[in-house]
């Protein structure tokens, strides 16, 4: 049975020279310099990975760093999955500039604990491995490692070394796999790619996120010159043993079907997603090393590196600049090139800081969003989201909520999946506690919506309706489609958000329209008098009703008054607008309906023809119990003129109490419940 593997990445650091390669050897038995000049120079030059087998047999990997400052760009791409950060300080020289940019390094790539091994003890006497002690105690002040345990030991001698894997063992198991790491689609950043004889491309790195197995296709993004390049997992290994699955955490090396060597080279993403692209904007929240002695401007040109991808960018300071040593503010990063970067992951900014200097480390942060374009510097809602996203991105509940709450429209679990970088099974298990608890409310059968975002658009719709009340105090209300266009909502969000008012008593629906509880409309006496005489013309009895413009006539006023009037009593319920011109009482309209009703009633039992003339296929003499009539029959059942029947029947198929075909009506949805027989 093969040894249990834990996701945890182990990683050195330090100053060239002082052990970091031979530590591991003495770890694992690997010598991870593997290319010739690194054997003919003594130094590290490229990452090497090995496996490190702890004392209860549970394998975790471990990356060696190139340590000399010209190498710094392949130490930095090794560093992104690093958990556990093992500081390697030769106590002959102690601390020295690498060793401090190492550190600065893999705080910002998110390294949580780790341990120091202070090497070549067999150079130095006690009292030198005193000092160097006291001034790695010094250095660590105020960092992660701060606390963490100091081994002495000799890579040569192994002289300390049973005590420092004692160390190791317990910051192993201290250590946990990174929030959200297993989830979400496959995210691998390739750090090295070659072509081994009989299998072809292997690309080989440490997975950010996702699951991969045998048989998967992958995606290469960018796809470069070919655009979409797609590969399907041919073979797998993890820490150079045979695999049928990998995960983050966990060196991995993916042998591709449909790939050429040149689609994948570092700095390129495997990823089982079909929606993950490279972009050239992102909005990042970004922090300036302490130590630096001058502030960094907005518009600066830094290096970016990111995962194991390295390139210019441009940071535009979106809260304002410039940016102070040791401060954090939301920036928006411009990529010379698109690069496939998500929220999560973790990047680091370098720069000359001077006219002799090379390049330094100067700061870092982690993506929050992608797909923008330029943003406005100073915009409350933009820094409001990117703070919530902030704040959010190590929790999956949190990340979904805060991504609902900032969607203009509702969204489907697939479209939040989407946003969100995470598989659909994934969010709706996530979502789920969230909609038990009132946190996400269904709008429909498929979309979500967040309740603050309901409660937003309800205070909103207060405002509204307040606003509207006094502009309009003879009006009853307003209808749904007002309310939507006034607010620019979706009407399911509209409709979600007015509950809220009517569950609280705010508001009620007056009809059609809704309104504020304390609203009541304002009549004077003259229009009351005038609506009365309106109401008196359209009786409930009759269905052969004036039109307005003969109604204003036989009143003596403006037609816009009257028309103004008629909408009154529609909002109030008395009247109901079939046509722009035909309107009647609303008793006459139901008693028009009960006839409707009738005449199913009467065809389900053979009382009418149902004939076919409309061409609704399977009408036969002496009807069906579906029941159906037509306009000829409804004519003769009202006894008026078809003026008045067509547009009655007209309104009952848009208020689906009927279905029309041709010159037939068959029962609509508002009819569904079988109808009596006999």
């Amino acid at each position: 049975m093969p040894p249990a593997r834990k996701n945890i990445m182990l990683g050195t650091a330090g100053h060239v020279d002082h052990g970091k390669t031979s530590l591991v050897k003495l770890l694992t038995g690997c010598d991870t310099d593997r290319l010739a000049e690194e054997k003919a120079r003594g130094m590290t030059i490229e990452l090497g990975f090995a496996p490190c087998r702890m004392a209860d047999d549970r394998i975790v990997g471990i990356v060696d760093v190139p340590g000399h400052v010209s190498f710094i760009r392949n130490m930095v791409a090794g560093a992104h999955g690093v958990d556990v950060m093992i500081l390697v300080v030769a106590a002959d020289d102690g601390v020295m500039p690498q060793t401090r940019e190492h550190l600065d390094v893999l705080t910002l790539m998110g390294a949580r604990q780790g341990l120091i091994a202070l090497t070549k003890i067999d150079l130095v006497d006690a009292e030198m491995r005193e000092l160097a002690t006291a001034e790695l105690r010094d250095f660590l002040k105020g960092t992660f490692l701060a606390d963490a345990p100091i081994c002495p030991m000799s890579n040569l001698t192994g002289a300390g070394f049973d005590e420092f894997f004692a160390a190791l063992e317990q910051q192993v198991s201290a250590c946990v796999p990174r929030p959200g790491a297993d989830r979400g689609p496959l995210r691998q950043w390739v750090e090295r790619s070659f072509t081994a004889h009989g299998f072809g491309v292997v690309a080989s790195g440490i997975p950010s996120g996702g699951r991969v197995q045998l048989g998967d296709g992958l995606r290469v993004v960018p796809g470069g010159r070919r655009g979409q390049v797609r590969g399907r997992v041919r073979r797998l290994q993890v820490y150079g043993e045979n695999a049928d699955s990998a995960g983050a955490g966990e060196c991995v090396a993916v042998n591709l079907a449909d790939v050429d060597l040149a689609d994948v080279p570092r700095g390129v993403l495997l990823t089982s997603s079909d929606t993950l692209e490279a972009v050239q904007y992102a909005a990042a929240q970004m922090r300036l090393l302490s130590r630096l002695k001058r502030p960094l401007k907005d518009g600066t040109q830094v290096h970016l590196h990111v995962g194991t991808a390295h390139g210019l960018a441009k940071v535009a300071l979106l809260q304002g600049g410039p940016l102070l040593p040791g401060a954090q503010t939301l920036v928006q990063l411009y990529f010379d090139r698109p690069l496939p970067v998500t929220p999560g992951d973790r990047f680091v900014i370098r720069l000359h800081v001077d006219d002799q200097g090379g390049l330094t480390t100067i700061g870092g942060g982690r993506i929050l969003a992608t797909h923008h374009p330029r943003l406005r510097r100073k915009r409350p809602e933009i820094l409001a989201a990117l703070a919530a996203r902030a704040a959010a991105i190590d929790s999956p509940p949190a990340w979904c909520l805060a991504l609902l709450i900032e969607a203009d429209t509702p969204r489907t679990s697939a479209e939040l999946a989407a946003a969100a970088h995470l598989l659909q099974s994934e969010v709706e298990a996530i979502i789920a506690p969230l909609r038990s608890d009132g946190l996400v409310i269904d709008v429909d059968s498929r979309r979500l919506v967040a309740r603050a975002t309901l409660e937003e658009i309800a205070d909103r719709m207060v405002t509204y309706l307040s606003q509207y009340h006094a502009d309009h105090s003879d009006q009853q209300g307003v209808g749904l489609g007002g309310l939507t266009a006034a607010l620019a909502c979706d009407p399911a969000v509209t409709a979600a958000a007015s509950q809220i008012l009517i569950d609280r008593r705010v508001a009620s629906w007056q009809g059609d329209l809704l309104a504020l509880a304390t609203h009541r409309p304002l009549i004077d006496a003259a229009d009351g008098r005038l609506l009365d005489a309106i109401a008196h013309a359209y009786r409930p009895e009759q269905m052969a009703s004036p039109r307005p413009a003969e109604l204003a006539l036989a009143l003596h006023e403006p037609v816009k008054r009257i028309e103004r009037l008629i909408q009154l009593l529609i909002d109030r319920r008395e009247l109901v607008r079939l046509t722009d011109q035909i309107i009647m009482h609303r008793q006459a309209v139901d008693a028009a309906e009960a006839v409707v009703r009738a005449l199913f009633v009467r065809s389900a039992s053979g009382g009418t023809s149902g004939g076919t003339s409309g061409g609704v296929s399977g009408g036969t003499s002496g009807g069906t119990s579906e029941g159906r009539f037509t306009t000829a029959e409804y004519r003769d059942a009202l006894g008026i003129s078809r003026k008045y029947v067509i547009p009655l029947l007209d309104y009952f198929d848009r208020t689906r109490l009927t279905v029309r075909h041709g010159s037939v009506r068959t029962r609509g949805a508002k009819l569904r419940e079988p109808l009596p027989q006999g």
